[in-house]
């Protein structure tokens, strides 16, 4: 029966990673194109042109209401990976008749709290940074009101802008703002390039192959990169970036979604059937197995402990409930696949 139950948690936690993922991914970038629609162009023009940056900011409209559709893609998410675990132990045998995934829980409206309402006042914090350097740097560099403003939020087209590092992390913004600002003089483009030993040319940064391109003949040129081709390099290197964003953000926060509500379904079916705690054992599950992944999982990959509020203690010291617990912070969260079995032993007569 136990090896019939964990088969079937494994098929389950995959096939809500393969659908949820998506739907996560969509919405995180539906937010981003909500967040530059919102730009009130001629305001922020204005106070760029007057020193302001407070105003500046202000008209970009960077709020946490950008980011609904995010928030209730997540929420959503969260439920759906509950209700299917709740249906999975009942069609299991597992626990009695009626397990239902309950939202309302004070611990289940604790983590879209923390998770998703903390999650999106983590972007809209970091969007504010990241356009107050945006703002700073072009200050400093003596640029002027439309250039700085193009590098927030990008260049009108079709109805949409493009480019601009609004939507992007820090890191990503500071890596899109050295190639474009990089790309606009002789000095910027020698500082793109690296030359190495055996005298090949090599980007600092990785660029898609066209804007590599255009850059290393600018660097043989003596020049920077021609307008027209900043444009489209631009466009294409935050397209990119913020792809890569996006997925980061999917694959993270979809497998966090699913193993703290499958943990949750479990909380609640023991509390709702009395049964005792220390009854269930969970299992670490590293998805590829022995290859790939943290050090740290691939050793903690199918071992076990018993109790529903027993930890793992990973390697390195990582006191974790299960993969994605919050607990273990970003080292052991991002983009991790692992998840957690349960399973009650089968010598206390309930499987």
């Amino acid at each position: 029966m136990a090896t019939s139950v964990t088969k079937s948690q494994a098929r389950l936690f995959a096939q809500l990673l393969e659908t949820l993922e998506p739907e996560i991914r969509r919405a995180f970038m539906a937010s981003v194109t909500d967040l530059q629609a919102g730009v009130n162009w001629p305001v922020l023009l204005s106070a760029l042109a007057a020193y302001n940056i407070e105003g500046a900011i202000a008209a970009l409209n960077i709020s946490a209401a950008a980011w609904a559709e995010y928030s209730s893609a997540m929420t959503a998410a969260y439920a759906r990976a509950g209700a299917s675990t709740a249906a999975q132990i009942q069609a299991t045998g597992v626990g009695g008749v009626g397990i239902r995934f309950n939202m309302t829980n004070p611990r289940a409206q604790a983590w879209i709290a923390e998770n998703v309402a903390g999650s999106v006042v983590g972007f809209t914090t970091e969007q504010v940074q990241v356009a107050r350097g945006v703002i700073e740097a072009g200050y400093a560099l003596g640029q002027g009101p439309r250039t700085i403003a193009i590098d927030l939020v990008g260049r009108a087209n079709g109805g949409t802008r493009q480019g601009g590092v609004l939507g992007l992390d820090k890191p990503r913004a500071d890596r899109l703002q050295a190639v474009t600002q990089g790309m606009r003089t002789p000095e910027g483009v020698r500082s793109l390039v690296i030359v190495k030993e055996d005298g090949t040319l090599a980007m600092r940064y990785r660029v898609n192959p066209a804007t590599a391109q255009r850059i290393v003949s600018a660097y043989k040129a003596g020049t920077e990169v021609p307008e027209a081709q900043q444009v489209i390099s631009q466009r294409q290197y935050k397209n990119a970036l913020l792809q890569q964003r996006a997925e980061t953000v999917a694959e993270t926060e979809t497998a966090s979604a699913v193993n703290n509500a499958r943990d949750e379904t479990w909380q609640q079916m023991a509390e709702s059937q009395g049964l005792n705690s220390s009854d269930v054992i969970k299992t670490w599950v590293h998805a590829r197995g022995s290859k790939d992944g943290r050090p740290t999982h691939i050793a903690a990959n199918r071992k076990s402990v018993r109790g529903l509020n027993t930890p793992f203690i990973l390697e390195d010291g990582s006191v974790m409930q299960f993969p994605h617990d919050s607990a273990g912070g970003a080292r052991n969260n991002i983009r991790c696949s692992c998840h957690a079995e349960f399973r009650l032993d089968q010598s206390v007569g309930l499987t």
